[in-house]
């Protein structure tokens, strides 16, 4: 008897799907399924219910995410109720439940994106599967597709998950499940994978609606574009990250080596609790813009500062641009480092001592957005393999939600600020400058390679 059966027969039933549940259980021979919409729609449970379908096969292995600690442990404690009743054991220091047949579940987090490089080396015959999708990267989820193999002709690998239009992460999911179209089995033209998008809301769960009939009360008080994401599942209330027009196969290039002809713009931002960021632009003869070479002062890629000396950022910076034989012409840099310090030497005083001039950026947050989104919608802009924290900043800085024409400047958005800058330098409807730009001294930053 399979372990679906033994879940959802007439008598000693210990779970029971909803018809929306039903038809996500259905969907066994399509390889990426996602079941996505109003919150209390049992997408949890449906999903450990999935993951233990292929358990009566000893060599059975898959694994379920959740992208924090804290927020996987309670999805551990949710399995507690289901799990054991198929005769699984849960051995918490490998972070696996056993099933009787030897085929195991293994239950992980993704707080970091290299925490997806920890599964190398894994098979999961049985399949990956997400929960809370919107809260992990596209890179994070993609990768771990390369995870779900098989040798067992009868265990069949795939991808589910399961979320709410409301984190971090929402567009992606949006642009790679939702606007495929719900019920609509779409195949990716390079792979000839299928694809499905289940969509969910609150009135799919009845059980939820009779044991809880103030539910949907409280969610009225998360003001009502989160009242209709997570009541009625509404992808377009949300606005989600900043730039969601980034494409990883348009806007995410190899290695750039400047040309002759290009004009070299580095944009700094400063920070000393928080990061500083200094990007390297090449403005080509074509007006398009590359982003080449970043020097980011990130404590391992989050929003800590490696609270250096201005001036050692400065040597650093000054040092890099003389060894990779290249001169920044434009120097567009944080406003705020004309601001007197205590010791009477404004930042900027500090960085022309160690021999790198610089002069004040266009500040105005708003332009640079429009600017950045021109560039991007228009396809002229690019960032290459050379800038993960450039890349990283802009695929998850969030709209400001008091003002929705910029963007969030509360969590890493030093790298989008240094780059913002810098395209603001050469705004869209300037033309290319044939003739050598006005210079301010020589101009710096340097990439992570330090």
């Amino acid at each position: 008897m399979s372990q679906v059966s033994k879940i959802s027969e007439s008598t000693n039933t210990i779970w029971k799907p909803t018809k929306k549940q039903l038809e996500f259980l259905k969907a066994g021979a399509i390889f990426e399924v996602a079941y996505l919409g109003g919150a209390g729609s049992g997408k949890s449970s449906v999903l450990l219910i999935d993951a233990c379908r292929q358990m009566m096969y000893p060599d059975a292995k898959a694994v379920v995410f959740r992208r924090t600690t804290r927020e996987l442990r309670q999805l551990i404690d949710y399995a507690q109720n289901i799990y054991p009743k198929l005769g699984a054991k849960w051995q918490e220091q490998k972070s696996v439940w056993r099933f009787p047949s030897g085929g195991q579940i293994f239950f992980s987090h993704m707080e970091t994106s290299a925490d997806k490089y920890q599964h190398d080396g894994q098979e999961y015959s049985a399949g990956v599967f997400f929960d809370e999708i919107t809260s992990f990267e596209e890179e994070q989820y993609l990768y771990l597709h390369s995870r779900c193999r098989s040798t067992n002709p009868k265990l069949v690998p795939r991808v589910r998950c399961t979320g709410t239009p409301v984190g971090k992460h929402v567009d992606w999911v949006r642009k790679h499940f939702v606007e495929k179209g719900a019920y609509n089995i779409w195949k990716d033209p390079e792979t000839n994978l299928s694809r499905l998008f289940i969509p969910a809301t609150l009135d799919d769960n009845p059980y939820l609606k009779a044991a809880d009939a103030q539910y949907e009360q409280r969610l009225k008080f998360q003001g009502d574009k989160i009242y209709q994401a997570l009541r009625y599942g509404d992808w377009s209330k949300i606005e989600g990250v900043c730039f969601p027009e980034l494409d990883t196969k348009i806007h995410l290039v190899p290695t750039y080596e400047p040309e002759p002809d290009d004009i070299i713009i580095r944009g700094f931002d400063y920070g000393f609790s928080a990061p500083f960021a200094t990007v390297w632009v090449a403005y080509t003869k074509d007006q398009r813009m590359i982003v080449f070479k970043e020097y980011v002062g990130s404590l391992d890629g989050t929003n800590k500062g490696l609270q250096l000396p201005a001036n050692e950022v400065a040597r650093n910076i000054n040092d890099y641009e003389k060894k990779s034989n290249f001169k920044a012409y434009y120097c567009p840099s944080d406003p705020s480092m004309w601001s007197r310090q205590n010791t009477g030497e404004s930042l900027a005083e500090i960085f022309e001592s160690e021999g790198l001039m610089m002069h004040r950026a266009n500040n105005d947050r708003i332009y640079g957005s429009q600017q950045l989104h021109m560039r991007l919608q228009g396809n002229s802009l690019y960032i290459t393999d050379d800038c993960p924290l450039t890349w990283k900043a802009m695929q998850q800085i969030q709209v400001d939600k008091r003002n929705i024409e910029t963007y969030d400047t509360h969590g890493f958005d030093h790298p989008v600020d240094a780059l913002r800058y810098a395209v603001a330098e050469m705004p869209v409807e300037q033309m290319y400058r044939a003739e050598e730009p006005e210079t301010f001294g020589d101009r710096i930053t340097a990439s992570v390679d330090f």
